[in-house]
């Protein structure tokens, strides 16, 4: 009789296709919801969700292709294998072969089952992610992810997974295990394997190298941490970066120029104010970053150093602006990137199986994800580029952005210092929340500072791992390493809010530490005096012997290092962009007034749609900051409003918060910190005074 010919429909039905297809129909949904939401970033912003659907929609079909095909391909991945899986089952039991189609059905309640338990362990691994959509909804979506992150946490789900692989196998595994050990063997790697796809094995820890000479010139190894306040490098929070400042020189009062991340990078590589390298806020138009700003990054890569800077989602700013690294690991930010982040970053359910380093170098989207933080990987990132240096010295930069909001620490970190009694809006993160939010009660305070905590203990955990690497690898004891921040953060401080960069009043945004680790000079020295983050240029080329250029306007603390006192400097600072017309922090008498966000930044079409400030109101911006000077003692504000210039005067000695403005009763402070703040300001040379108003120089008024 001739051979029977299967229908379309049966030769269709294999594991392979039931299970594209049952990711393609949840990367469907997904993608409904999110191109029907009107955030971005996790903040209702209706006006960019509108420019991006006309005038990129061309990107948001691109990225939504990307998406499906990702999708489509996990699942055809998944499926084959679930079919392996339930062929194999059935040949322990004995049961005669089954052709695909007949596998299709049980493979497909495998994956199902498999990806519901993997999507269950992302939750409670990353519960930011997932807070939007279920504990804000509340009910049973809240209760949900409680079960998931308060009862369960990773570890319970895991045993769930072995309890249902059981449940699944158990039988056959156990009629089969005498007679057919290699199966069984081939079952179980299967069934890990399928396991380790879907909740992702733990980052293999790179190889240990041989120990190598230590080299004529010592390596450098800057560590940033996005956010990261000088008070939490105390054992509480960050034991492993207690541990590495007690071995180097400890700066107690460092600040930093302008308290936002692109202008303070710009800052500390370049060891120039924000007024001298051009670059005043995290929106600079092209011909502003086109400027070479004498970054040290190259001057090392000049003399023989092979140099790299590794980061997540806030190290954006790498690829924005050419600082002179060889190498660049980290994300792209313009209008087309923001689209493929938004509709990938919404894929919430095919998303918990691309946790794994392989799928962000494939796809680098996946690295500019804010709720999903992975400190430790980003280590293993930068011992790769140690490792690429084979032999040759090493200037590598190593950016963490896990304490920038919304704090995304995986657990355990993110539940480390919540108080489990706690139910308010940020019980498992802080959204960005620029365009306002209520009021935070303290209980709400407590929780946010809680979730920070956790986000550090992330970053200091991953950093401790990235410092044993560098010990296996014999890099202990020839490599500087700085430990430092682009700026720290404000936590509802009496009187005040979050974030950082609007305003110049506390140090909590201003401060940050500075730790400098030399193994060729003893440690364990504390330095009082002010320094700034323009020291830090200067001070890398000093340590390494390398030749850099002058006049920036930073000094080299190595004295410091070397147990000699440091004169007396000043410290100045600006404040960054308003994002918002109300900034609860800096109310409209004390500010010059402009548009919001959506008005302010424009896209730049022939850069790659790149965000940057309308041209026009650019002197608007940089006449409406707030300034700053401080020495040892008192602070000076410089803030000018619709009526003319206001100033501010601070004891930090008596009243560290700041809550009391002692101007009156201290003018001969007044007049001998406004001068050198004149000074200052009049060092940028788009600008001129006109009275008491730091104005724009005629020629470049709006």
């Amino acid at each position: 009789m001739p051979a029977k010919v299967p229908s379309p429909a049966r030769a269709l039905c294999r594991p392979s296709t039931v299970g594209a297809a049952y990711f393609t129909l949840l990367s469907l949904g997904a993608l409904a919801v999110t191109l029907g939401d009107d955030r971005v970033q996790g903040v209702a912003a209706p006006a960019v969700r509108r420019l991006i659907a006309t005038r990129f929609r061309g990107e948001v079909i691109d990225a939504a292709l990307l998406s499906l095909a990702v999708a489509v391909a996990l699942g055809l991945a998944l499926g084959a294998l679930a079919g392996v899986v339930v062929g194999l089952r059935d040949r322990l039991s004995g049961r005669p072969a089954r052709p695909p189609s007949a596998r299709a059905a049980p493979a497909l309640g495998l994956v199902v089952v498999a990806h519901a338990l993997t999507w269950l362990f992302d939750v409670a691994r990353h519960p930011q992610a997932y807070a939007p959509a279920l504990y804000a909804r509340g009910g049973l979506r809240a209760g949900l992810q409680m079960l998931a992150c308060d009862v369960l946490g990773p570890t319970g789900v895991l045993v769930l997974a072995v309890l249902a692989l059981l449940a699944l196998g158990a039988v056959p595994l156990v009629r089969g295990l005498r007679q057919r050990r290699r199966e069984v063997l081939a079952v179980g790697a299967a069934g890990g394997l399928l396991a380790a796809l879907g909740f992702g094995l733990p980052p293999l820890a790179s190889p240990v190298r041989e120990a190598r000479a230590a080299a004529a010139r010592p390596n450098v190894l800057v560590i940033a941490v996005d956010s990261l306040r000088a008070d939490r490098i105390e054992p509480r929070v960050a034991p492993e970066l207690s541990r590495l400042a007690a071995r180097g020189t400890r700066f107690d009062r460092a600040f930093v120029s302008l308290p936002r991340t692109f202008p303070s990078w710009a800052s500390m590589l370049s060891g120039k104010d924000p007024h001298h390298h051009g670059i005043r806020h995290m929106f600079p138009r092209r011909e502003t970053r086109s400027v070479d700003i004498g970054a040290v990054p190259r001057a090392f890569a000049a003399q023989g150093y092979r140099t790299a800077v590794v980061s997540d989602f806030a190290g954006d700013i790498f690829r924005r602006y050419d600082f002179g690294f060889a190498r660049v690991v980290a994300p792209t930010f313009n209008v087309r990137e923001l689209v493929r982040e938004t509709v990938i970053g919404g894929q919430s359910p095919i998303l918990p199986l691309l946790r794994t380093r392989t799928a962000r170098r494939v796809l680098p989207t996946l690295r500019a994800l804010h709720d999903t933080t992975d400190a430790r990987a980003l280590s293993l990132d930068v011992l790769d580029e140690v490792d690429a240096a084979k032999g040759s010295p090493f200037f590598v930069t190593a950016f963490y952005s896990t304490a920038h909001f919304p704090y995304s620490a995986p657990a355990p970190h993110w539940s480390r210092f919540v108080d489990r009694g706690y139910r308010g809006p940020f019980r498992f993160g802080k959204s960005p929340g620029i365009f306002g939010e209520r009021k935070p009660d303290a209980a709400d305070v407590a929780a946010i500072r809680a979730l920070y905590d956790g986000a550090v203990a992330a970053v200091d955990q991953a950093v401790g791992e990235l410092l044993q690497g560098l010990a296996r690898r014999g890099h202990a004891d020839d490599t500087v390493i700085v430990l430092t921040s682009d700026h720290g953060e404000c936590l509802y401080e009496p009187g005040r809010g979050q974030g950082h960069g609007d305003h110049l009043f506390g140090d909590e945004a201003l401060r940050v530490p500075l730790v400098v680790v030399d193994p060729r000079r003893p440690g364990g020295r504390r330095v009082s005096g002010v320094v700034r983050s323009v020291d830090l240029a200067p001070t890398l080329c000093a340590v390494a012997g390398v030749e850099c250029g002058a006049g920036g306007d930073g000094r080299s603390l190595l004295p410091a290092l070397e147990g000699q006192p440091l004169p007396a400097r000043l410290a100045f600072a600006e404040t960054g962009l308003w994002f918002t017309r109300r900034i609860p922090d800096v109310p409209a008498a004390l500010r010059l007034p402009y548009p919001d966000l959506t008005e302010v930044v424009e896209v730049d079409s022939g850069a790659g749609g790149d965000l940057v400030a309308r041209a026009e109101l650019e002197p608007l911006l940089i006449t409406a900051k707030h300034r700053m000077v401080r020495d040892e003692r008192h602070k000076l504000i410089y803030a000018p409003t619709r009526s003319g210039v206001k100033w501010m005067l601070f004891d930090t000695e008596s009243d560290p918060l700041e809550e009391r403005d002692v101007a009156g009763e201290h003018p001969e402070v007044v007049a001998r910190l406004a001068q050198a703040l004149w000074q200052w300001m009049l060092a940028d040379p788009s600008m001129q005074r006109d009275g008491e108003m730091l104005v724009p120089r005629a020629e470049v008024k709006p």
